[in-house]
């Protein structure tokens, strides 16, 4: 184990009071933000003693990133030169290394969180405890807080879900989401562009010829990216576009592949014979405890419990109609955004430890629209518009 340097405590300074200059001033509460800091901070070091002495990626990108910089492609490429910043030319060690990708996803777990205060204006105050239940998840703090692409696609869909709250005034930090989703994973930065060009369809207030050309734009990006994504995953000839022909063979194939290629004997479940509902509860919600076979299965199964409660509530009121605009908006792109990503990923992975650590880029929509449109929020919102 690396001996902690005074870089150690450069890098934890700095990053605290950056963290603290953004943050505080967007009604996150002192307290509140010294616990997801230093919680955050508690699975960085987790992660890293556990990488020490087990398969971990965080290993591969480090040595990388040591031995030169590479030519620009996205996916892993992206964070290895990335982190050759640090590692090769700031000469960081491998621990400081998953400080700065700890601060990262501390980006997204904050604003996750101002996602949360800002829905709390239509919350009573009894419920606030849900806030502290969803962003003090311990697998989401794990995962976001390690050297990979994890802390950089959580990032983005917590910057993406925030940005829906008010996207007339957020539309750069929507554009910045989906720009840093493409650059480690663009297969679902084109879910997230998709979603957000149906939302404008349907609520938009811009004129009809405005609207078009806006859309015809935003389409022609959607289809170079999605192309770029089917080459990125595999799929190099799913689409052929002169002339256009979509190639469904070449996509059964894929998934029948895909279905098999990471099963393991502890870390999968056969999943080729489910039904698409199935997928998508065994992607997102398993291992439970019956299917536990190592002790962080058995962990992160009792998680999964509280994420299916989660889910449930928010399921309970994802039809009512919202009085604000902004979130009837947000509703329909979080909610494309976790149809589409869902069923993709669900259909594409059967090793838990793959899924626990993927779902993080759909979770987040998914904890927003629970906790959005809970039974509470319902009450709320029923209440204020039917007494004035």
């Amino acid at each position: 184990m690396e001996v902690v340097n005074l870089g150690t405590i450069l890098i934890i300074f700095f990053t605290y009071f950056i963290s603290l200059f953004i943050f505080s001033f967007n009604k996150i509460n002192k307290i509140t933000f010294n616990l997801l800091f230093f919680w955050h901070l508690f699975f960085c070091i987790i992660y890293y003693l556990y990488s020490l002495n087990n398969p971990a990626d965080s290993h591969s990108y480090y040595h990388s990133s040591m031995q030169q910089f590479f030519d620009f492609q996205t996916g892993a490429i992206v964070v290895i030169n990335f982190l050759r910043i640090f590692s090769y030319y700031l000469e960081l060690n491998y621990f400081n290394c998953f400080l700065i990708f700890n601060f990262i996803g501390l980006m997204g777990i904050m604003f996750l969180c101002l996602t949360l205060i800002n829905l709390n204006n239509y919350r009573s105050n009894k419920d606030n405890y849900l806030i502290y239940v969803l962003i003090f998840l311990p697998t989401m703090h794990f995962w976001s807080s390690a050297i990979g692409k994890d802390a950089f696609s959580f990032l983005s869909i917590c910057l993406f879900v925030w940005s829906s709250m008010n996207l007339k005034d957020r539309q750069k930090y929507i554009i910045l989401s989906i720009i840093l989703m493409f650059l480690v994973r663009p297969h679902i930065a084109s879910i997230m562009l998709t979603s957000l060009i149906i939302s404008l369809i349907f609520y938009s207030n811009i004129r009809f010829k405005i609207k078009i050309l806006y859309l015809f734009v935003l389409s022609l990006i959607s289809l170079i990216i999605s192309n770029y994504a089917f080459r990125y995953v595999g799929l190099p000839n799913f689409i052929n576009y002169f002339p256009f022909s979509i190639n469904l063979n070449v996509l059964f194939e894929y998934i029948n592949n895909r279905e098999v290629v990471n099963l393991t004997e502890t870390g999968g479940v056969e999943i080729s014979s489910m039904n698409p509902i199935m997928k998508i509860f065994t992607y997102l919600y398993r291992p439970l405890p019956f299917d536990a076979k190592n002790f962080f299965q058995f962990i992160v199964s009792f998680e999964n419990i509280i994420l299916i409660y989660l889910s449930v509530i928010g399921f309970i009121g994802i039809f009512f109609k919202s009085t604000n605009p902004h979130l009837n908006q947000s509703k329909l792109m979080i909610f494309i955004f976790v149809l589409l990503a869902s069923v993709i990923l669900a259909f594409t992975s059967a090793n838990f430890g793959i899924n626990s650590r993927q779902k993080w880029m759909i979770f987040p929509a998914i904890l927003i629209l629970a906790y959005q449109f809970s039974p509470n929020y319902i009450y709320i919102i029923y209440k204020k518009k039917f007494m004035k």
